[in-house]
């Protein structure tokens, strides 16, 4: 267990790493010079998406603030393991101009494979899905020029008391 949040850690710093100068090397003056950045897209480690994923969240109304969805991807293999996350929810934001409360409830699919690969031959030994339903509870910061920094606590609802409560931080592009 400690080999697999040691390397989940590893795995996560690079990722988070590689989509900072991503985002920080984009050209953000003149990109956007509606203040209503109702669209956002992050990296967002742990949180729903177990180990990292990357989102699109957007507001129904052209506002920053209020009723929106975020929809995600993650993939992640591990020994063997190939594990890949849907997370999807619909959130809340309060607040104005540029820092907002965020509230949410959302449900990631989990979907895990494990193979015996040996060349080009390949042997499914363990597959299955999931369904785990969260909370979304966290701050979050958008700069005039789209920058958005996102931290917070998601809440998983499941039987296991070990699993209750995840931290989670995004970065990203809000326009």
């Amino acid at each position: 267990m400690k080999y697999l949040f040691s390397f989940a850690f590893m795995y996560f710093t690079r990722i988070l790493f590689i989509a900072s100068v991503l985002i920080l090397t984009l050209p953000f003056s003149g990109i956007s010079q509606n203040e209503n950045k109702r669209e956002a897209i992050y990296l967002e480690g742990l949180g729903s998406g177990i180990f990292y994923s990357f989102n699109y969240d957007w507001r129904f109304k052209d506002q920053a603030s209020g009723l929106g969805a975020k929809a995600g991807l993650g993939y992640t293999a591990i020994d063997g393991f190939r594990v890949a996350t849907i997370p999807l929810g619909v959130n809340y934001l309060l607040g104005k101009q540029r820092n907002f409360l965020e509230l949410g409830l959302g449900a990631t699919m989990i979907l895990l494979s494990q193979t015996n690969s040996t060349g080009a031959t390949s042997d499914p030994r363990v597959s299955g899905t999931g369904l785990m339903l969260n909370g979304i509870l966290g701050y979050r910061r958008v700069s005039k020029s789209g920058f958005l920094l996102r931290a917070g606590l998601t809440p998983f609802f499941t039987s296991d008391p070990a699993e209750l409560i995840a931290p989670q931080v995004s970065i990203g592009y809000s326009f």
